[in-house]
């Protein structure tokens, strides 16, 4: 298992989540501090971890504990994502 590609796959995830809640609600017209935040970090998250896998920044994780929480905390925030958007 490549705890690297796992860690910014699932750090992706969240940042998707994040954009998948705010950006349909953006394009609607509805505006506020909060869809915004949400809209930048979660574009910011997505295509920082992309980068980090496209450039090599895989050969330069030092793996952690952390690595499952965060794993985890994508799947929640990816069910958690469908369950609001199917509602």
């Amino acid at each position: 298992m490549n705890r690297a590609l796992l860690h910014y796959a699932s750090l992706g995830l969240v940042g998707l989540s994040f954009a998948a809640l705010s950006i349909p609600d953006l394009a609607a017209g509805d505006s506020s501090i909060s869809l915004w935040l949400l809209a930048i970090s979660g574009v910011g998250m997505l295509f920082g971890s992309l980068y980090e896998v496209l450039t090599g920044g895989l050969a330069d994780f030092e793996s952690d504990r952390f690595t499952p929480l965060i794993v985890v905390s994508a799947i929640l925030s990816a069910l958690g994502t469908g369950l609001s958007l199917l509602g």
